[in-house]
């Protein structure tokens, strides 16, 4: 960090913030953008890079579509640094593995101070080897995978990974709702959620003590008809207040409706962040008397929606993100909490530039390592020494088709290692 530097881009931030109050819902932030980030800037300013890496075709195109409308929105708005101006430089990765190699080959070529990137673990994953012997800070938004970090010193994640989100719901479930009869149902085989059940039996254990039987009912199932009947029955059964529920769209719209059929609406299910995608919310229009909650970050919700507080948890950085969402892409285009992890990303590399020393990767490394208490869209940052995010853990629900902010956790959560969730 610089000694003795007293400007800082978060205060600015925050100083600019202020003025919103005495703006209209339709101010674009002109004044802010003119007193600091615009100031002195002329077409003969020197250029730095940061790359990005997303996929706009393939299997992950939307997420990758929507990390990159964050990634330019907060471009457009935080356009320099220091003096320096700030371009992206893109590259489609396809969603595919081979692909993305050289994708980020070609990024690194061009010699970026910093890279963003990528929806998609695989993909990610894959890349980090490049990312660690170019000694590039890359920090993915959405790429939950423990490995990611753990392999490059070099590699930040900007979302909280998946034993994290257990950590999130348990805490929910046992000291929000005070539930001590809390049921577990998966699909048999299924590792991409064995991390979010390892987070939320881990923290029951913290909370309520290892010999503690609130976890009431763990049912390993697959998805006939049948085995979905018996998982209802033994939620009923045990008497489950609240129940982590994983089986995919079609299949919980299935389990939605023996649950209603066998009376136990009054059950709080907690799911994971694909609940939060466009199907699932349409899906869930069907089951009206069910709740369920899953780690998401809302960033769409009206103020005067009647909505329990929404704005409470929100902070100035969301505000503002939300404003200026809708004058850049159009009020129908509603952000996903991946459009806002893109932003988030693109305002914690530009505040470690900011920070750094110099803008040799090491140097903006070591910048990214000690930021603080960062305010962002999708909550407040701070790093471990791995690189992973460590803050509280944001849950929502679905009200009348809406993602709404439900609850956000007292605690911050740590992100483990993969030997630690093995353990």
């Amino acid at each position: 960090m610089r000694n003795g530097k007293n400007r800082n881009l978060i205060k600015y931030m925050i100083v600019a913030l202020l003025m919103v109050t005495m703006l209209t819902g339709c101010t674009t932030f002109d004044s802010f953008r003119h007193a600091f980030l615009e100031e002195n800037t002329t077409s003969s300013m020197p250029v730095i890079t940061i790359g990005v890496f997303e996929p706009q075709t393939g299997s992950n195109a939307s997420k990758g579509r929507d990390e990159l409308k964050g990634i330019e929105l907060a471009n457009s708005i935080y356009s320099n640094v220091d003096g320096y101006k700030i371009e992206l430089s893109k590259v489609d990765t396809q969603s595919k593995v081979s692909t993305a190699r050289t994708a980020v080959q070609g990024l690194i070529e061009m010699k970026p101070v910093a890279i963003i990137g990528s929806a998609g673990d695989a993909v990610s994953l894959v890349v980090s080897e490049y990312i660690e012997d170019a000694e590039i800070p890359t920090i993915t938004p959405s790429a939950t995978n423990p490995l990611i970090t753990q392999t490059s010193d070099y590699y930040f994640r900007a979302c909280i990974t998946e034993s994290q989100m257990g950590e999130g719901l348990a805490e929910y479930a046992y000291k929000e709702l005070e539930s001590r009869k809390i049921g577990i149902v998966s699909l048999k085989n299924d590792t991409s959620t064995a991390q979010i059940i390892d987070g939320i039996e881990s923290k029951i254990k913290k909370l309520a003590g290892k010999k503690s039987k609130a976890i009431a009912s763990v049912n390993e199932i697959t998805d006939s008809d049948e085995d979905l009947q018996n998982a209802v029955y033994a939620i009923r059964k045990k008497g489950c207040d609240v129940c982590f529920v994983s089986l995919g769209t079609e299949v919980m719209d299935k389990f939605f409706t023996m649950a209603e059929e066998a009376g136990i609406t009054q059950t709080v299910f907690l799911g994971t962040g694909s609940c939060g995608e466009s199907d699932f919310v349409s899906m869930m229009s069907k089951h009206p008397d069910i709740k369920i909650v899953f780690p998401y970050v809302s960033v769409n919700e009206d103020p005067d929606s009647g909505s329990a507080d929404p704005e409470e948890n929100m902070t100035e950085e969301a505000q503002r993100f939300r404003i200026e969402y809708q004058n850049k892409y159009g009020a129908d285009d509603i952000p996903t909490e991946n459009a806002a992890l893109g932003y988030d990303s693109y305002l914690l590399l530009v505040n470690a530039i900011h920070n750094s020393v110099s803008l040799e990767g090491s140097d903006i490394r070591e910048s990214m390592l000690k930021l603080k208490d960062l305010k962002g869209v999708t909550g407040v940052f701070s790093f471990d020494d791995r690189g992973n995010v460590v803050r509280t853990v944001n849950l929502s629900t679905i009200k009348d088709g809406n993602i709404v902010s439900e609850y956000v956790t007292n605690s911050e959560a740590e992100a483990k290692s993969l030997n630690e969730i093995e353990q």
